[in-house]
């Protein structure tokens, strides 16, 4: 996990989650679980997931000759 520190946390992204999404998050939490860090993990691995289609690909030019 690179998220060690703090000091790397730094941004905040305000989200809204259904009604829920909410209640399954406060069952977590009942269950000892870190929230926040579930969060940033599901995070992670949906960019690590979608990373190729998250960078914009170069169009090739084709040359009829």
């Amino acid at each position: 996990m690179y998220y060690k520190t703090m000091k790397t946390l730094v941004k905040t992204k305000v989200i809204r989650i259904t009604a829920q999404q909410d209640l399954t998050l406060q069952k977590m939490k009942s269950y000892n679980v870190d929230v926040c860090e579930f969060i940033r993990q599901a995070i992670a691995e949906k960019i690590k997931r979608e990373y190729k289609n998250l960078i914009p690909k170069q169009e090739t030019i084709k040359c009829p000759f």
